[in-house]
């Protein structure tokens, strides 16, 4: 039985315009409702921050309460959610559903609805622009969006440390090239308006102070200049105790010395793409995921630092990370890196490449190793990691986007099948194809292995390769010689560092319970309290063993039919009450 998940929002119903660039505020038709601060008010802008995409339990709590959530946090995430629905229903707003997915919820949403999203769309719109008039006119819409304070409402003390000033960055980095180009199309009134406000609102931001100061000297206001740099000496000293860059300093002297200003740059076209020190490897005939690719790669090119990539073994994590790096290859001038497996401190490199790098990090085992992986960061460089566990503290603490990446739909592991077969042989025998993806329960390597083990078999119909895969998946879900192409070393390996108590924990519930668990059943199959079943299941779904939907939890097939046969070999689950409160 499938994970139960929200229906899809209905598409004639109207939808609500939500503002996250300044306080968090709601819009119809007939009114803007601007949130009171509240639990729900959080709940919403943490959605919003991340629209349209699977939001985990885990970074949802600490945006409502922080570091220290009540025992009960997740019975309180489930009220605020039917609270918003609520609101939403009060105002009409069924087009705009807050929908319970695995490992979390999701807000429906489009750059039409969400402000930041249209604020991201213009941004990265201006990428592929060569004239700069249109540029600033595009730049200029977007910045038009915001306003101050951002989610001035939202008493979420998570979201104004670890995700506002994310988003904040975005918007510095898009004045910086308003200003710019206002500088190099020779409209120095016109940019003093905006570097005006911009050192006031980023008031330690020495390239704005060092761009208002020279726009100042070059247009005759010496003693403006002069006080702007004082401005931005005693800023940095008294909330810093540091002093002013060389740029900053140069500057001064200039100024002191009475000098001809700097003559005004041309307007600095867009960075070239510059040929990555270690491209990833390819994966060959990669289908699929094409909305989940455009959003990874607008994610990366606009600057989310961590981008965390899990899932069960088998389900291409590897494949999709691999593919995107490759789309956004040309963003990054100092190249796509991949960190060495086991030792994240020691980037892979060649070649004297410099600037803006995206680092790979493949198959991240555990929490240890993740909380490593930001040391290797430079200020601009991003990093994209693929794991079976979510990492969801990793995202939590330092911020970023957890995707938990799903199997393919039906359709798309067909098409994987045609690329492997023939696409005109998957035609031809289209109703055993599907029943061959779906028993493959639609993994890409699952798939991949099966298309070989057919092609090996030359004389083999799709309706023979179905009967003949029915009787044994796991186990012909194999190749011979190739450790990483077999199901059930992969399902091995994921128990084995999941540790004793959760193998064993999880070996249990898939012997005692066949279909969909909840917490009663968990707590009796596992002869633990409700709290310690709960605890167990939450941390199977973070491993990727299991899947949940409305504290309702499962095992995919194939997963449980290892279990079973891994039941008599596997870890003891002796070790599961350890924990088990009161």
């Amino acid at each position: 039985m499938p994970a139960r998940c929200d229906p899809e929002p209905v598409a004639s119903t109207p939808a609500a315009a939500f503002r996250v660039l300044g306080p968090l505020t709601l819009t119809t038709a007939a009114d803007a409702l601007v949130l009171p601060p509240s639990k729900v008010t959080c709940l919403l802008a943490a959605l919003l921050l991340h629209p349209d995409e699977v939001v985990s339990v885990a970074a949802l709590q600490q945006a409502i309460w922080g570091d220290d959530p009540p025992v009960s946090a997740r019975a309180a995430l489930q009220t605020c959610a039917l609270r918003l629905r609520q609101l939403f229903q009060r105002h009409g707003l069924t087009a705009n559903a807050i929908r319970t997915v695995p490992g979390g919820y999701r807000i429906t949403a489009g750059p039409q609805t969400v402000d930041l999203m249209r604020f991201r769309e213009l941004a990265g719109r201006t990428r592929a622009e060569t004239d700069p008039e249109t540029e600033l006119a595009t730049l200029e819409e977007a910045l038009a969006l915001w306003s101050e304070p951002m989610l001035a409402n939202v008493p979420s003390e998570a979201l104004h440390r670890d995700v506002v000033p994310r988003v904040n960055e975005e918007r510095v980095r898009v004045i910086e090239r308003l200003c710019d180009l206002k500088i190099g199309l020779g409209r120095d009134r016109s940019a003093l308006v905006d570097l005006w406000t911009a050192t006031r609102v980023y008031p330690a931001n020495e390239r704005f102070a060092a761009s208002l100061v020279e726009v100042l000297y070059r247009t005759g206001r010496q003693a403006d200049a002069l006080t702007e740099l004082r401005r931005i000496k005693e800023h940095l000293d008294n909330e810093l105790g540091v002093g002013p860059g060389a740029g900053l300093r140069r500057l001064e002297l200039t100024i002191l010395r009475g000098e001809a200003p700097a003559p005004v740059a041309a307007v600095a076209p867009r960075p070239g793409p510059a040929a990555p020190a270690r491209p990833p490897t390819s994966v060959a005939g990669f289908v699929g995921r094409a909305a989940l690719c455009r959003t990874l790669a607008d994610r990366l090119r606009g600057g989310t630092r961590i981008v965390v990539l899990s899932g069960l073994p088998g389900v291409g994590k590897t494949a999709l990370a691999q593919h995107v790096a490759g789309l956004v290859a040309e963003d990054f001038p100092g190249g796509v890196r991949q960190l060495e497996p086991g030792a994240p401190d020691a980037v892979v490199s060649s070649g004297s490449a410099t600037g803006r790098r995206l680092l790979l990090a493949d198959d991240v085992a555990d929490a240890t190793l993740a909380r490593r992986l930001p040391a290797v960061l430079g200020p601009d460089d991003v990093l994209l990691v693929t794991s079976r566990p979510s990492l969801s503290a990793l995202v939590a603490r330092l911020g970023g986007w957890l995707h938990r990446v799903e199997p393919l739909d039906p359709q798309e592991a067909l098409d994987l099948l045609g690329v492997a077969l023939g696409a005109e042989r998957v035609r031809a025998e289209s109703s055993a194809a599907a029943e061959l993806a779906a028993l493959c329960e639609h993994l890409p390597l699952a798939l991949r292995i099966a298309a070989t083990r057919v092609l090996l078999r030359a004389r083999m119909s799709l309706d023979e390769a179905v009967r003949w895969l029915s009787v044994d998946p796991i186990g012909r879900l194999s190749l011979p010689g190739d450790p990483e192409m077999s199901l059930a070393g992969r399902f091995d390996e994921t128990l084995a560092r999941a540790g004793d108590v959760l193998a064993g924990a999880f070996l249990r519930l898939a012997a005692g319970a066949p279909g969909t668990i909840t917490v009663p059943t968990a707590a009796v199959l596992l002869d633990v309290d409700r709290v310690r079943a709960r605890e167990l299941l939450d941390d199977l779904v973070d491993q990727s063993l299991m899947e949940e939907a409305a504290d309702q939890y499962r095992i995919r097939g194939l997963l449980r039919r290892h279990a079973h046969g891994a039941a008599g070999r596997g870890p003891t689950p002796d070790g599961v009450k350890k924990g088990t409160h009161g």
